[in-house]
């Protein structure tokens, strides 16, 4: 494992790059990593829930460097709600901005309650920020890349070697009762429950987390934190609501050495398989749970519209963005921080 101090000296040519998004995707639906990484195909607007999510991500960060600065929490807070106001105006959807949805549970009003309810409940335990919003490049070793023999070969494929670069970037590495954690912020529209926090014991961003600090930082850990946000709205009868400091919950995450090589090689056997797919062009569709899970595939309308119709559906409600991983704004501050 070696780390890219500059990703602006990669060949591109010489080397394939996935980040924990597109490797999840393709885990997810082959047809929806089809559709996002080959075709480039996305929606015209970003949905409520991501956006939202971004928004959130962005005050927390902006509160955490403040904090890290050495400033009070009233100042910092208030940096973080400007931050949180901001990045909301340029994520969501235009609808999500108008008077009428002022009040939803995902509008302006219940952002700020819930990223101040946030600040407040994770105050009193004096996590102390060391670092926050680290973008990383690592080079995971060689994988097999197939190439067509000759234009008459009739699918048949030799295979070569190019460099595995994975990228990411960590929320937030933490000091906290004497242990650093790597930590990582989620939203979700669903209550909180230990079935979901379990969930993240096998999250394939959160590992590479962990070992991108370990790697990038020289942090001494094999630990990681979840703080989960509940996105929900205030309760209309005060009698049944469930008090704000419980919408926020904590995972406490912990992987050894040879879960950390089991993730390492579970990276590299998934990236041949999407190399290989890509060569091959036979993509398969989930057809499945992943179609209508947490709000549904974005791109279900495409798969549930008959064939001939679908080009249609892509004209008027998509576009085609070329996107890599490299591209995050963010990824291009790596130069210098190791």
């Amino acid at each position: 494992m070696e780390v890219i101090k500059n990703t602006g000296d990669l060949d591109l040519t010489q080397c394939v790059v996935y980040d924990a998004h597109l490797l999840k995707t393709f885990r997810a639906c082959e047809e929806k990593y089809r559709l996002f990484d080959v075709e480039h195909v996305v929606r015209k607007s970003m949905k409520a829930a991501p956006a939202f999510g971004i928004a959130m991500h962005e005050g927390i960060a902006a509160y955490r460097m403040a904090k890290k600065d050495g400033l009070a929490f009233p100042a910092a807070l208030e940096i973080g709600q400007q931050s949180l106001l901001k990045h909301y105006k340029k994520a969501m959807p235009p609808e999500m901005l108008s008077e009428i949805m002022a009040d939803e549970k995902r509008g302006p009003k219940n952002a700020l309650r819930l990223f101040t309810g946030y600040c407040n409940h994770y105050e009193p335990m004096a996590i102390k920020w060391l670092h926050v919003e680290v973008p990383f490049a690592l080079s995971l070793g060689k994988v097999n890349v197939p190439i067509a023999e000759d234009q008459s070969s009739h699918g048949k494929f030799d295979m070569i070697k190019k460099d595995l670069i994975y990228v990411g970037i960590i929320d937030g590495v933490g000091e906290f009762q004497s242990r650093l954690d790597v930590n990582d912020i989620k939203t979700t529209g669903w209550a909180i429950s230990q079935s979901w926090l379990d969930g993240w014991r096998l999250d394939q961003g959160l590992q590479g987390y962990v070992i991108a600090a370990r790697e990038i930082l020289g942090i001494d850990t094999h630990n990681a934190t979840v703080h989960g946000i509940w996105v929900s709205g205030e309760a209309k009868n005060p009698k049944t609501a469930k008090p704000l400091d419980e919408y926020f919950q904590t995972k406490e995450l912990y992987w050894d050495d040879d879960q950390m090589a089991e993730w390492d090689t579970n990276v590299i056997n998934t990236v041949e398989d999407i190399e290989l797919k890509k060569f091959n062009n036979k993509w398969v569709k989930d057809f499945g749970q992943n179609c209508g899970a947490f709000g549904g595939c974005e791109y279900r309308d495409i798969c549930w519209t008959t064939p001939k119709f679908r080009s249609k559906i892509i004209e008027m409600e998509y576009e085609r963005k070329i996107w890599t991983p490299l591209e995050d704004e963010r990824l291009q501050k790596i130069e210098g921080i190791v």
